[in-house]
């Protein structure tokens, strides 16, 4: 058992040196890159969803940074047992997947945002994956597991509202330029 805690353990150490790695070198790719005028925004997000965006990209932010920042006190909202390292490395992928979300609101585009959109059920399916995998180790009746489940299901619903609105956008999309 404990080779597999450790396993696991540097399977993330593994993981995180890659995407540090990955950032090291897309940053300055970004930065010498010259940016060209912004793309107009064509898609609005609907009403109806920014509520329920808000919340999920909050939902997601706030235990990030509670993991991120004080793992020893938010450790205890996630619903399994976990240690300081993966706490903190929890803490950074839900910190960017809330970011992400809210990232999503403030550039209140659907055309912008649908690499966000389209990767939300990847996100939520491979979530549901080491979920299953892992289930006897989840404390499933507990409140952060019920948390959880709530939070993983807002991303498979913010993804497949998303595509239907993707879908329904291109559909008048291809309508006015064949008018036009």
């Amino acid at each position: 058992m404990a080779f597999r805690s450790v396993f696991f353990s540097l399977g993330w150490l593994f993981t995180l040196g890659l995407l540090c790695v990955a950032a090291a070198i897309c940053l300055p790719g970004q930065a010498l890159t010259r940016s060209g005028p912004a793309t107009p925004r064509t898609t609005p997000l609907p009403g109806w969803a920014k509520p329920a965006l808000a919340v999920l990209g909050s939902s997601w932010l706030g235990i990030g940074t509670g993991l991120l920042v004080r793992p020893g006190f938010w450790a205890d909202f996630v619903p399994w047992q976990t240690n300081r390292a993966d706490a903190q490395a929890l803490g950074v992928w839900a910190l960017a997947l809330g970011a992400g979300v809210l990232g999503s609101l403030a550039e209140d585009d659907l055309d912008r945002t649908r690499p966000a959109l389209l990767s939300l059920h990847g996100t939520a399916l491979a979530m549901t994956v080491v979920l299953t995998v892992r289930a006897g180790h989840v404390h499933w009746s507990s409140g952060p597991g019920l948390s959880l489940i709530v939070m993983v299901a807002g991303l498979l619903a913010a993804g497949a509202s998303g595509r239907l609105l993707l879908r329904g956008t291109a559909g008048t999309r291809e309508a006015t330029s064949d008018t036009g």
